[in-house]
């Protein structure tokens, strides 16, 4: 799938759209990505991520995940591989990743505010299919994102 941020803001003027700040790179494979969204907040741990990941059909979506920018690196290789192997489109992370140098060779999106080789291995709770709210944006359950070189756009309705 083509997709064209900046053609999809143009001819959508009348859909309210955001767009995620520009401190997010990519680190994936996949440099354009777009689908239904699922939120997932964690404490620290990525251990309900990485159940996600591993357990589920992710069916095309996108995982929106807000980790409070700690600094440890939430996904790398592993976590990207279990969203190769079951369907998941991308991951955006309002945190760090790891294991750069591996998941932009894995063919699903990966966008993230930095990276830290350190992770952590306490195991906390997280929550799924929550309201988040970071860098001016509010992301919900079943909203839309679409994503290439140019940015991460969100909406509320598909757009394609």
């Amino acid at each position: 799938m083509n997709i064209q941020t900046a053609d999809l803001c143009d001819n959508n003027r009348d859909k309210k759209i955001e767009v995620l700040s520009s401190k997010f790179t990519n680190y994936g494979g996949l440099k354009q990505f777009s689908g239904q969204i699922v939120t997932v907040k964690l404490d620290k741990s990525n251990w309900l991520l990485l159940e996600m990941l591993r357990d589920e059909d992710g069916k095309g979506r996108i995982v929106v995940v807000d980790n409070s920018q700690e600094f440890f690196g939430v996904v790398g290789d592993k976590l990207m591989a279990f969203a190769l192997k079951n369907n998941w489109q991308a991951i955006i992370l309002n945190g760090y990743v790891r294991d750069t140098d591996e998941t932009k060779n894995i063919n699903v999106g990966l966008a993230a505010i930095g990276t830290c080789p350190l992770r952590n291995f306490e195991e906390t709770q997280g929550q799924r299919d929550v309201e988040l709210s970071f860098e001016g944006l509010t992301f919900n359950t079943g909203d839309y994102i679409y994503a290439d070189n140019d940015g991460i756009i969100l909406t509320k309705s598909k757009l394609m």
